[in-house]
């Protein structure tokens, strides 16, 4: 059995590994330190950068760089954002979380079309069917990527607790990124696939479709953005939106309700724990029963618990001796996140990975990215009930548009249009007719 896309996932997820531990811990110290407004401020403009930057440069800007190149390069701004945390200078903070923004698109498209790709040639170099392995080599890499929350969380604990500087802190930090950011140099290349997808809307003219075609193929810049005239993807945005809003909610506000330092990195260090043994466990699952939408249903029963439990029998804000209301709101929301995080990277790969991962991926951080900054700025304007309310809303929203999108569009297990599936049958049933006419007659 060929390994080698196999080998070139768990590279990756290595280097992010040593990545994210630190840049985690620098996000949970900003929006709960002693400058805290700034540092809400500056994760917002993080993940507003983000999203915008997915709006035209980072799908074009991998394409031009290439796969590789594009990792290397965006990974260093997250090294300077972990420095900018030795000392705090509020100049600096903003200027780095400003090039993070820029860096964070680029990276996770080249991710996603990193994974997609190695994924698409570990089946076929090994004679497996389609979307045999999406769930279990995307649960591969998450699983090893949520781990470095339990590890950077444990060390930030461990150095808060021994009252070690801040400048020490993040000193050590830096050094850890910079050694996953050196790691990517040494990733095997990927070869992204020729950009030969057709967008089809309603039922618009043939004409409009070519056009439509040529636009995007001289326009490639504003291939991103096009990916939402695409009715599979279209469906699937309030599910990335969804995603993106929790995810503000986790390490936005959960964070303020714990203001132990020692105590909130060690309840995230068991939140990553739970996450990547649930994205392993999510990922395995998904291809053994093929039901995504199964899946996805998890994960939303587990985050309505806690929101429902929030407004209703738990008060906020919360004591902090509670501990085990903090440990079931922890297992539940991380349990929800590895569920929608493994199961939306693997439809998406499963839709797109062969055609136009890069495209896919960065409109997928449109939105995503977009519903986190909009998450980290409702802190200021909005009161934590509210924000509860409205991820409820969203969440139904979501089931609606999963179920809808599995048995009217596209099945999430297979990738097959719905409709071909049906003139299948149809098609199968017409030959059946005229040979039992037959012999009916003799």
């Amino acid at each position: 059995m060929d390994r080698s896309s196999l080998y070139n996932i768990i590279h990756l997820s290595l280097s992010f590994f040593l990545i994210f531990l630190s840049y985690n811990v620098a996000q949970t110290f900003q929006t709960s330190s002693d400058h805290a407004q700034d540092g809400a401020f500056a994760v917002g403009i993080i993940y507003l950068v983000f999203c915008l930057a997915n709006l035209a440069l980072s799908a074009y800007l991998v394409r031009i760089l290439s796969v590789r190149l594009t990792l290397i390069l965006s990974s260093l701004t997250y090294v300077l954002f972990i420095a900018a945390n030795i000392k705090y200078y509020r100049l600096l903070l903003f200027v780095s979380a400003f090039l993070l923004g820029l860096g964070a698109a680029l990276l996770w498209t080249a991710h996603g079309a990193y994974v997609a790709i190695s994924i698409t040639k570990y089946e076929r170099s090994n004679n497996l069917y389609a979307s045999s392995s999406q769930g279990l080599l995307n649960g591969i890499f998450f699983g090893i990527y949520q781990f470095q929350s339990t590890v950077g969380n444990l060390l930030a604990s461990y150095l808060f607790h021994l009252n070690y500087p801040q400048l020490t802190i993040f000193t050590i930090l830096t050094v850890i990124a910079a050694i996953g950011s050196i790691g990517l140099i040494f990733i095997r290349p990927v070869k992204l696939p020729e950009n030969t997808s057709t967008y089809e809307i309603f039922n618009y003219s043939m004409f409009f479709r070519i056009e439509l075609d040529y636009f995007l193929e001289r326009n490639s810049i504003l291939g991103s953005l096009a990916m939402i005239l695409d009715i599979p993807f279209l469906v699937l945005i309030p599910s990335l939106c969804y995603l993106g809003l929790v995810q503000g909610l986790i390490y936005g506000v959960i964070p303020q309700l714990i203001k132990n330092k020692s105590r909130k990195f060690l309840l995230f260090a068991f939140y990553g724990l739970i996450n990547s043994s649930s994205s392993m466990i999510f990922g395995k699952l998904s291809d053994y029963l093929k039901q995504r939408l199964f899946i996805f249903i998890l994960g939303i029963l587990s985050h309505m618990i806690i929101f429902v439990l929030l407004l209703t029998i738990w008060q906020l804000p919360l004591n902090e001796d509670r501990i085990v209301i903090f440990l079931v709101m922890i297992v539940c929301l991380s349990i929800g996140e590895a569920a929608f995080t493994t199961q939306l990277y693997a439809v998406l790969t499963l839709f797109y990975g062969e055609t136009r991962p890069t495209e896919a991926f960065s409109c997928m951080k449109i939105f995503q990215s977009g519903c986190t900054a909009l998450g980290f700025v409702a802190q200021v304007y909005c009161s934590v009930r509210f924000q509860l309310i409205f991820l409820i809303v969203a969440l139904l929203i979501t089931l609606l548009t999963l179920i809808y999108e599995h048995y009217r569009i596209k099945s999430l297990d297979t990738g097959k249009d719905i409709k071909s599936k049906r003139n299948e049958k149809t098609d199968q049933i017409e030959q059946k007719v005229p040979l039992n006419t037959l012999a009916n007659s003799i």
